[in-house]
């Protein structure tokens, strides 16, 4: 089956990812439902798609105001590892993918079952693409051996991608992270693009960009919010970078999940105007 493409606007496309509460009241202007804040924070960004998190209790109604508002409501579902970890303990699960990785498989089977549950009710709602976060990376590196993940985690996230590609909607990986070394698992597994960067500065997120478009893959991301932090200057310029990989293609220009401030979300209003002006778009 041919994938399902992300949606695109001509030059550049913008989104909005993982944004903590003052962050989207910043966004957003107060507004108090989260539904209602999440469409108005996609107005304020002149967003084309944004990532509705399926375990809220608000989530149908959010994507039922984003179709409202012509914006692509994105369903993100949890992956099947991180719910085992809190449940065995942190390090604990950690060191049992080593060493017991047949008991974890049965775990992260049990879990598998809910999440498709998830990824269907989201297809009746009328997502128009399955992300499916499970990190696998932090900003100093891998947290799981490769091999676990190609062979045990990897082929379970690839039934939610199944999901979504069998109704005709791309799926998405989430990760934080250097992912690189995973990218070609990812694609194998039947994903169409990578949420990726988070954690990492401008620079390591341009490594994955162009070892993602290697891999045949499209990436979301490119305005990290170790940058924003920097301040607003500093934001510009970050987003003019975004704005110019973004002219190169199979970008889809984003935070990278990690936004909680206020002044993080002005600075991110701030990056995806240069990122604009770099592309060659304007604001319709």
């Amino acid at each position: 089956m041919e994938r399902a493409e992300l949606p695109k606007r001509p030059s550049i496309t913008v989104g909005l990812t993982f944004v903590g509460p003052a962050a989207l009241s910043a966004l957003s202007q107060g507004a108090e439902r989260p539904d209602r804040a999440l469409q108005a924070a996609c107005a304020a960004l002149d967003a084309a798609f944004a990532f509705v998190p399926w375990d809220r209790p608000w989530a149908e109604s959010a994507a039922g105001a984003l179709l409202e508002a012509g914006v692509a409501p994105f369903g993100v579902v949890s992956g099947v590892l991180g719910e085992v970890l809190e449940r065995e303990g942190y390090e604990a699960g950690l060191k049992a993918t080593l060493l017991e990785p047949e008991r974890i498989g049965t775990a992260m089977d049990a879990v598998l079952e809910r999440r498709l549950e998830q990824v269907r009710a989201a297809l009746d709602a009328g997502i128009r693409a399955v992300v499916v976060a499970e990190d696998v990376a932090g900003s100093t590196g891998p947290l799981l051996a490769p091999d676990f993940v190609i062979e045990a985690l990897m082929p379970r996230l690839a039934a939610l991608a199944q999901a979504a590609t069998e109704a005709a909607v791309p799926a998405v990986w989430h990760s934080d992270g250097d992912v690189r070394g995973l990218l070609a698992a990812a694609r194998k597994a039947g994903f169409s693009a990578v949420h990726a960067g988070g954690g990492l500065d401008f620079d390591g997120f341009e490594r994955i960009f162009w070892a993602a478009r290697s891999a045949e893959l499209m990436t979301i991301g490119g305005i990290p919010t170790r940058d924003l932090a920097a301040g607003l200057t500093h934001a510009e310029v970050v987003g003019s970078r975004a704005g110019l990989l973004a002219r190169a293609g199979k970008l889809l220009v984003a935070d990278d999940g990690g936004v909680t401030t206020a002044a993080e979300a002005h600075a991110l209003v701030r990056a995806v105007a240069a990122a604009r002006e770099a592309a060659g778009a304007s604001r319709e």
